[in-house]
């Protein structure tokens, strides 16, 4: 198969999830909906920047992507292609949706006792670190992983708990409700830092191994017969690296420029602050020399 067949694959109609498709477009109305002329349905509403929507949508439309796209498909043929979708559904996707939505669009949910309960447990930034890496690599142990593979509800399963785990994870990078945003940036660049440590052994060991670890993954696809399983593996292990350093820097980047403005603001504030004391202090003693200048008549 040459690559111009493997990606005629994404033309066929029948290879795209049509009612997911369907389901997908209802979620992004529903949202624009609720964002846009219907936000005075929720209590505190506040207008909601495009980027804001764009952020969201995009999430959307990678999460279709990767859950109902011909790559559906080719995740069964290909190790590649299944570490390609795992990095759109878990590294990617989450940062985008959590953008995305407005504080006062989720807070009323958050605010159930039971589930801000859950979600301040595990959105705790050590919890929330150990417990999604230590998922994804569990998750790629051979044993585990053909398991997995082999049931379609270990599939589904782990799937969900992983995106469950993969918004945990990054709530505390870029929580969207801001009374539970108590992280400080110096502390979120750390938090994004360690993550990248700690998927890089798993990273390592598949694109390293020198045999095929997965027996699913062992024989060379029929539909798409374009390299050996061995150098499909390596494949796999590169693009969840290089999705994952690009995501994080990107976050990085963003989170330092965030933090270069609020020392700004909190300079301009102290310097503000000095001013007003400075002229406080001059109004003061501009008031007992004019006192001194013109003493009181004695009665």
């Amino acid at each position: 198969m040459t690559s111009t067949e493997f990606f005629r694959l994404f033309t066929y109609t029948a290879n795209w999830d049509i009612q997911l498709n369907l389901l997908f477009l209802l979620g992004a109305i529903v949202y624009l909906l609720i964002t846009g002329p219907f936000s005075f349905l929720i209590k505190g509403s506040e207008p909601v920047k495009l980027r804001t929507k764009l952020s969201f949508l995009i999430g959307w439309t990678i999460y279709y992507l990767a859950m109902g796209s011909p790559l559906v498909l080719l995740a069964h043929e290909l190790f590649s292609m299944h570490m390609l979708q795992m990095s759109l559904l878990y590294i990617v996707m989450p940062p985008l949706l959590l953008l995305g939505m407005p504080g006062w669009l989720i807070r009323p949910i958050i605010q159930i006792k039971w589930i801000k309960k859950i979600v301040q447990f595990f959105t705790r930034p050590l919890v929330s670190l150990f417990l999604f890496n230590g998922l994804i690599s569990l998750y790629h142990v051979p044993v585990v992983f053909d398991a997995i593979m082999k049931e379609m509800i270990y599939h589904n399963i782990s799937h969900f708990i992983l995106l469950v785990m993969a918004i945990f994870m990054w709530w505390p990078i870029l929580c969207p409700i801001s009374e539970m945003d108590y992280l400080k940036p110096l502390r979120k660049l750390g938090l994004i830092f360690a993550n990248g440590v700690l998927l890089t052994p798993a990273c390592a060991l598949i694109i390293f191994a020198d045999h095929v670890l997965f027996n699913s993954y062992a024989e060379m696809s029929q539909l798409v017969p374009i390299m050996s399983p061995r150098d499909d593996q390596q494949l796999g292990g590169v693009i969840m690296k290089i999705i994952q350093e690009i995501v994080y820097i990107s976050a990085i980047g963003a989170i330092f420029i965030q933090w270069i403005r609020l020392q700004k603001e909190k300079d301009k504030e102290d310097l503000v602050a000095m001013k007003n004391y400075r002229d406080q202090s001059m109004d003061s003693m501009d008031f007992r020399e004019t006192e001194n200048d013109h003493p009181s008549s004695a009665i």
